[in-house]
């Protein structure tokens, strides 16, 4: 069954409903040009293609400010589901659009991982550290080593070259 076309004059009636200032519902604009909601969801979709209306996440966001949107997510930072939508509900929010928030401030607050290019800089740097260290220890060992059996040899050469006491 072919789709009915929709008039010209039609659509570019329910296209300006859709547009500020009046920013109809999709079910409003239908019912009052009769036709369907799914035809005037993709009238609504054109716009957006055009730039000419906003996306929904734009201009949900616009209404509030960082402090309201943080004030929203600290207030309903315990709640269980039955206050959060009873919150929702007072405050002219969306359950999901609270949650949306909440996990984005979540986000915001955990610690990011170095890169991994960083990462590997910095083991090369550790282990080029720990070489050194460790030839250091290996020439102070010898040293300390060799120091040893100087005085070890010292004491032989002394206790050869002293009379003996039964001398």
């Amino acid at each position: 069954m072919p789709a009915l076309l929709v008039d010209l004059e039609t659509k570019e009636q329910g296209r300006i409903w859709l547009l500020p200032p009046y920013n109809y519902s999709l079910r409003r604009v239908g019912n009052e040009l009769s036709v369907a909601v799914g035809t005037v969801h993709k009238w609504r979709q054109e716009l957006k293609d055009e730039g000419l209306l906003p996306d929904d996440e734009v201009t949900k966001n616009e209404v509030y400010t960082a402090d309201q949107i943080f004030s929203f997510v600290i207030d309903t930072a315990s709640m269980s589901e039955h206050q959060l939508a009873a919150y929702c509900r007072e405050n002219g929010l969306y359950v999901e659009q609270v949650k949306k928030w909440k996990a984005i401030s979540v986000q915001a607050h955990l610690t990011k991982p170095e890169s991994k290019h960083k990462q590997d800089s910095l083991r090369r740097a550790d282990r080029k550290k720990i070489q050194i260290l460790e030839k250091e220890l290996a020439r102070k060992e010898k040293a300390l080593a060799e120091t040893a059996a100087l005085l070890v040899l010292r004491e032989k050469y002394n206790a050869l070259g002293e009379p003996s006491e039964e001398d």
